[in-house]
């Protein structure tokens, strides 16, 4: 039962976290700094949390945490991150309304590509990943900490589409961490309570994590296609977060043959996307592109 409704409640995160990236997409198409990476964020943030649409994004989003909390407490860090690739299909729904453009039959089919690769990797085995080891989560937190340094460093190097897709996998680091953070305050929420939060290291952790990945969320739905934000946020999320269930909770590692097949599917898919001709419309202030709500609204203040 708990299984089930982890599961139902992952999804509607997902759906969640999809609808919230559409509206905030749509508040940030006046707003500056649209560079990718972490060039102008300031600029970005300080005009985005004027917006009331985006504060409206901002609250979805934070009903979206707390379900996935429910579900993250419910069921193991594995199981719920399995589901979490959905997100990505629901993008391509929300990216279409933007648009008034509805995706090609090419661009289901390498949204699914890649949510079929990811949800293949991370289901292979659910033994174990109940326990946290907490030296292992502190050195997992600064590896990946160190990651996203480099990412952002390498994502200046690109034109804002690119660079906004590589934000997006900095994010989705950001956020992988923020999942087995979450996974442990969950935990010492229901059995002490709020209050010991407080005496709570990893409690801190999420909000940095939480924050972090906030922000780099935007700077990416800023400068690129809401697909390839989410595609990248997608993989690496889920992907970062089996790593972690592994590595931190001792849970078992994919067989040789599913890392192979799943590769394949998340290559089919990257393509697919990376080429398609819908990629121009889900582009924030492109020709041909719209907002996921009228501009008179999003420009409101």
């Amino acid at each position: 039962m708990d299984h089930a409704a982890a599961v139902g409640l992952a999804l509607g995160a997902c759906v969640l976290f999809s609808l919230s990236a559409a509206v905030q997409q749509s508040a940030s198409t006046r707003a500056p700094g649209r560079s990718g990476g972490i060039a102008g964020v300031e600029q970005l943030m300080l005009a985005l949390v004027r917006n009331p649409l985006w504060v409206v994004g901002a609250g979805i989003n934070a009903v979206g945490f707390g379900t996935q909390a429910v579900a993250l407490h419910l069921g193991s860090v594995s199981v719920v991150q399995s589901v979490m690739p959905t997100q990505l299909l629901f993008a391509l729904v929300f990216a279409a309304v933007a648009a008034r453009h509805w995706p090609t039959v090419a661009d289901w089919g390498s949204g699914a590509a890649i949510c079929a690769g990811v949800i293949l990797l991370v289901t292979d085995d659910h033994r174990g990943g109940t326990y946290a080891d907490v030296g292992r989560v502190a050195l997992f937190a600064a590896f990946v900490a160190v990651v996203i340094c480099a990412l952002l460093l390498v994502a200046h190097r690109f034109p804002p589409p690119i660079a906004a897709a590589t934000t997006a996998v900095a994010a989705g680091c950001s956020f992988a961490t923020t999942s087995v953070l979450l996974k442990i305050t969950a935990d010492r929420a229901a059995t002490d309570g709020f209050l010991g939060l407080l005496t709570l290291p990893a409690f801190y952790g999420l909000l940095c994590t939480c924050g972090l990945g906030i922000v780099l969320t935007q700077a990416a739905l800023a400068a690129g296609p809401l697909p390839w934000a989410m595609a990248a946020m997608t993989i690496t999320n889920p992907t970062v977060s089996y790593a972690a269930a592994v590595i931190v909770f001792g849970a078992s590692a994919p067989t040789l043959w599913v890392a192979v097949c799943a590769g394949a599917l998340l290559v089919v898919g990257i393509i697919g996307l990376a080429r398609s001709r819908s990629a121009a419309r889900w582009t924030p202030g492109q020709p041909g592109a719209a907002g996921f709500v009228p501009d008179e609204l999003s420009a409101r203040k």
